[in-house]
């Protein structure tokens, strides 16, 4: 299956001092989202292995699935959205790893921390990182021609959360 169209699709990826967290876009799972948790050590020569067997996550987005992912503390920010290339909602959430069951996060243990504007056929939120300053870049694929500036630059969002 096509990685876009449910197909397995990795799209995020966060690392934090003691785990590698990928999310993603695909498949989701009756409107569950998968998140994959590896452990790794160093395996000399600049090689890594996993130091046990990966966890996997099943995150309650409402249908939608991971479009990238970024350390928040003791948290992660999932940029969660649709899995095919659709005009949809678009949001910010903060999931916080180790809640009351592992491997399956109900969507009382997600907080929204914001809705993301997205256009008709353009503007769809594609990735986000923590600024220095705490605030949150989102950067978008297909941007509007209102996105695009005289030198060819594209702006992107910046918000506080």
């Amino acid at each position: 299956m096509p990685g876009k169209d449910n197909g397995f699709d990795v799209e995020g990826i966060a690392v934090t001092p003691e785990h590698v967290y990928v999310g993603l876009r695909g498949p989701v799972l009756r409107g569950w989202a998968v998140v994959l948790e590896l452990r790794v050590e160093d395996a000399g020569k600049g090689r890594l292995r996993l130091s046990e067997p990966y966890r996997k996550h099943f995150l309650n987005l409402g249908g939608l699935g991971v479009r990238d992912m970024c350390p928040d503390g003791n948290a992660l920010l999932l940029l969660a959205g649709p899995t095919m290339d659709l005009d949809g909602p678009v949001r910010v959430v903060r999931w916080r790893p180790g809640g009351r069951r592992q491997g399956v996060v109900p969507a009382d243990e997600l907080e929204t921390v914001l809705e993301l504007p997205y256009g008709v056929g353009c503007d769809h939120p594609e990735g986000l990182a923590r600024l220095s300053d705490g605030r949150l870049i989102v950067v978008y694929d297909s941007p509007s021609p209102a996105r695009i500036t005289p030198a060819g630059g594209v702006l992107a969002d910046v918000f506080k959360v």
